[in-house]
């Protein structure tokens, strides 16, 4: 996250200092779509708020992520700050769900949210000296930040533009594969989780029985947050434990085609959500 920030602060101080006419297409398009910054784009009723699952490489469609599944075949009009690495905390934290609703204008109504993975697998070695409390430290602050967000997200909109509060939308992700190690230290790989000195048995348990909980740790949010809706997206990819290896880019980020089934189902359960608007 630290990383982020001081990315984020040359980002600023750099365009702050670039005249206008020298941006470039890459910047303009990294500042809008992995930022928010950009010129109003009225009209649209979705924002989006996510990490590597809906931008894995500044906005660029290297790996077709959710964010382009849901903009080019499903026919979504999206404004949001998507960028890899995020984590609910940090998104929080920058104010980034207020600029999403500055961008959407008086028109917006739901706030999708790809968020928490990052949150939860940050420093996996600190769930060796005590999983149970590390666990529930990690839920309880993303629990926090989430209502948080939700709260002050809805209060600003509702100020700034009039009529109701937003609908925030999360999704749950989907199981991994510990095999799938495309290169060196990839997250939540097995390789790299030995190295820090996890055996098969909490590998597994990392990979599988912690994402559940997470998963239903969100659906029980819903009971506490009118405004919050969550999508389940658990064995849209699986193959027997884990992942498919052929639907997976890596350990935790499915590729192309992953992710292009994993929005066929997204979208499914979104539409019951928002009656089928785009």
């Amino acid at each position: 996250m630290k990383k982020i920030i001081i990315f984020l602060i040359f980002v600023i101080f750099y365009n702050c200092d670039t005249p206008k006419n020298k941006l470039t297409g890459l910047d303009t398009q990294f500042l809008c779509y992995s930022l928010g910054i950009c010129n109003p784009n009225r009209g649209v009723k979705f924002g989006i708020l996510g990490d590597s699952w809906t931008d894995l490489l500044f906005g660029t469609s290297v790996i077709e992520d959710l964010r382009f599944q849901l903009e080019k075949r499903h026919g979504y009009s999206l404004v949001g700050s998507t960028l890899g690495g995020q984590t609910l905390q940090g998104v929080f934290q920058l104010g980034s769900h207020y600029r999403v609703i500055d961008q959407a204008g008086p028109t917006i109504k739901y706030m999708l949210i790809s968020l928490g993975g990052n949150d939860l697998q940050f420093k996996p070695e600190e769930y060796l000296v005590n999983f149970t409390q590390t666990k529930q430290n990690r839920f309880e602050l993303v629990k926090n930040n989430l209502l948080s967000m939700i709260h002050t997200g809805n209060a600003y909109k509702v100020q700034k533009w009039g009529g109701a509060n937003l609908t925030w939308i999360i999704h749950g992700y989907d199981y991994t594969n510990p095999e799938k190690y495309t290169y060196e230290n990839a997250t939540s790989c097995r390789i790299t989780l030995k190295k820090l000195g996890f055996n098969d048995e909490q590998i597994d348990t990392f990979s599988t029985s912690l994402l559940d909980e997470y998963n239903e740790f969100l659906k029980s949010l819903t009971f506490e947050e009118f405004y919050l809706k969550y999508i389940d997206l658990r064995g849209t990819l699986r193959k027997d434990k884990f992942a498919n290896p052929d639907l997976m880019f890596d350990c935790i980020h499915p590729n192309s085609l992953g992710f292009q089934v994993l929005a066929e189902r997204y979208v499914k359960i979104l539409e019951g959500y928002t009656n089928n608007e785009r």
